[in-house]
């Protein structure tokens, strides 16, 4: 019987199944939200992938740090892209001829105009009006791209200058403070226009994620005794309840604009580093939707004014859009994302070899 290369992946050795199903707990709450927002808050999610992200990448760059070898920057620009780019171009082109399809009478203001395209390509339309809906959460895919390419420059200055834990922590700290302050000054100086999708407003979540791989690989003392996990656990819980009662509640501008996305990512840091270490491999499902998180995020949006329009909008709709945006991410998976993943490390060996600098490790 064939096994689906997700069951190799979400099973092999050092994948961290916490990460998993935080992950899942992401897409699962962006997509209810997406389709008539049937979840209050699950916009939230991608904060979550944000600092999943940081988390991750931040292993992967640290890594180089503490073994002494010195960060390949187009290396990793390139293995990213990989990962990236081809379900990314695969959905903004092919879902550019669906959306024209499916849309052209229906809703034509769910179809790109030729000469926005440009922003979609270049990844910069996380700092324009998103103003066709279908493709507007491809934002988030911007800021990531931006984070690609500000982290390993920051890490390889750390690095040849200043190859100390001390100043590696201090950096971060100092990220995580500066995306508070963007958003006071864009809250400040664009009316509020420009507080949720800049880049520079949302490095401090995509920085308690690096915080913590930091905390992992040079302090995870912090993190391994029971107390300290079930303390840090109960504190993100209790203030992610907090903020949702305050943004419920009260209209207060600052607080929506700058506190509020500032500390719903450091309430996630909190629920991470707290189940890290958990082994909660067991929840296998989760872990299955995880696995197709990356391409559900990108489809299922293009679906959901088609689904209101001709399927309705009550539950039994909400669970056929579930399973049918689903499948198309299980499709788009195995043929685009496992296809171009199993060619990478042929064509990274092939344009990059095998050859390491050898630095001060950190």
């Amino acid at each position: 019987m064939m096994q689906l290369k997700s069951h190799e992946v979400i099973n092999a050795p050092g994948r961290n199944s916490s990460v998993d199903i935080f992950r899942s707990f992401a897409i699962l709450s962006v997509v209810i939200y997406h389709y008539n927002r049937q979840l209050p808050y699950g916009y939230l999610g991608v904060d979550l992938f944000f600092v999943i992200s940081g988390l991750l990448i931040g292993n992967i760059l640290i890594g180089y740090l503490k073994k002494g070898e010195k960060i390949n920057f187009f290396k990793f620009i390139i293995q990213r892209g990989f990962k990236i780019w081809p379900s990314y171009f695969s959905y903004l082109f092919i879902g550019s001829a669906i959306a024209v399809l499916l849309y052209h009478t229906m809703a034509p203001d769910m179809i790109i105009p030729p000469d926005k395209y440009w922003r979609y390509i270049f990844f910069y339309s996380n700092f324009t009006n998103n103003d066709v809906w279908s493709f507007g959460h491809l934002w988030s895919l911007c800021v990531e791209e931006h984070f690609y390419i500000l982290l390993p420059i920051l890490l390889l200055v750390i690095q040849r200058f200043f190859p100390d834990k001390k100043v590696l922590v201090a950096a971060l700290l100092m990220v995580i403070v500066a995306g508070f302050v963007f958003k006071v000054l864009a809250l400040n100086f664009t009316n509020g226009k420009d507080t949720y999708g800049a880049t520079y407003n949302r490095i401090d979540a995509l920085g308690w994620g690096v915080l913590l791989s930091i905390i992992l690989n040079y302090f995870p003392n912090l993190i391994i005794k029971r107390t300290s996990q079930i303390l840090m656990l109960f504190t993100g819980v209790l203030l992610f309840c907090l903020m949702i009662f305050i943004f419920h509640n009260y209209e207060w501008v600052f607080f929506r604009k700058c506190i509020f996305h500032s500390i719903v990512p450091l309430c996630f840091f909190l629920m991470l580093a707290s189940t890290y270490h958990w082994d909660l491999s067991k929840l296998k499902f989760l872990r299955f939707v995880a696995y197709y998180s990356y391409n559900w995020y990108l489809w299922h949006p293009l679906w959901v004014t088609w689904f209101n329009k001709k399927i309705g909008t009550g539950f039994l709709a909400h669970i056929a859009f579930l399973a049918f945006t689903f499948l198309i991410a299980f499709v788009f998976t195995i043929i685009v994302e496992e296809f171009f993943m199993g060619k990478r490390n042929k064509y990274i060996s092939k344009w990059f070899g095998e050859r390491k600098f050898q630095v001060k490790a950190i």
